[in-house]
């Protein structure tokens, strides 16, 4: 046990949940596959107080998509996740998972309609060890099978079920942040927010390579991410927030190649 608060974090994950040489894993195993048929936002609003962040957006993701959104920070990239996630209420708009409507869900029952979402900060609990982290947000039968999955997934955690979470290192904390989230499908759909925050370039590469993996093992992703360049060069297509509001909507390889995308986000002169 790694301190004296690990008996707390436990009980406070039970409410929160509802580069070595790796080969291509494989993450569907013999648990069902979901197939998702589309998410949609539509004319989405929130904000914290008085202020208005979140202004009318609308964006979908189709089966089997990686959807980006990339823009400036400030943008309300985050604050949008937030409220589709339910930690935010929306004040108008719908979010709507295979045609049912889940706006304003309890956090606590987005996993049971089908959405699993790694938010950018408390995604893990510093005092857990990597093995308790993953098992005490395990809601479904067969552990076991579950576990080895996301190890395949991630092998490094392997060697690392008995560390605390908070002394893994930035890329290995990211992993399990991931693994929390992976270790209760099937689900239809992952929502990430800003996953290669802070990390290096070798976790950034292998961060978005089981993003990459994820999505060929029947998963679809909604992925809020400040590295566009990555982010475009995975994803099938991607929204530009500015100021709340979606200024552009292409396809990742189409945004890629727009002077206006490369000057203002990619940092490359045109």
């Amino acid at each position: 046990m790694c301190s004296s608060m690990a008996s707390c974090s436990r009980a406070a994950a039970r409410v929160t949940c509802s580069a070595t040489r790796e080969c291509k894993p494989h993450i569907s195993g013999r648990r069902e596959v979901r197939k998702m048929k589309q998410f949609t936002v539509t004319a989405l609003e929130s904000g914290y107080g008085g202020q208005h962040i979140v202004k009318g957006v609308t964006l979908r993701v189709e089966q089997g998509e990686i959807v980006a959104v990339i823009g400036p920070n400030g943008a309300g990239k985050s604050t949008l996740l937030n409220t589709i996630a339910g930690l935010l209420p929306p004040r108008s708009g719908s979010v709507r998972l295979n045609g049912r409507d889940i706006t304003g869900i309890d956090p606590e029952k987005t996993l049971a309609a089908g959405l699993a979402y790694v938010p950018q900060v408390g995604n893990i609990f510093p005092t857990l060890t990597v093995y308790e982290t993953l098992q005490v947000c395990y809601v479904r039968r067969d552990f076991r099978t579950a576990l080895a999955e996301v190890l395949q997934l991630f092998p490094r955690l392997g060697a690392r079920m008995r560390t605390c979470a908070g002394l893994l290192s930035g890329g290995e904390r990211q992993m399990l942040a991931i693994a929390r989230a992976l270790i209760n499908k099937p689900f239809d759909l992952l929502m990430m927010d800003e996953p290669s925050a802070a990390l290096s370039v070798d976790n950034v590469r292998a961060i978005f390579d089981r993003i990459s993996w994820i999505r060929e093992n029947g998963i679809s992703v909604l992925l809020v991410e400040q590295n566009a360049n990555k982010a475009l060069e995975i994803c099938d297509r991607a929204y530009v927030m500015e100021s709340g509001q979606i200024s552009i909507e292409d396809a990742g390889s189409s945004l890629l190649g727009s002077d206006v995308v490369r000057q203002r986000y990619l940092g490359v002169r045109v």
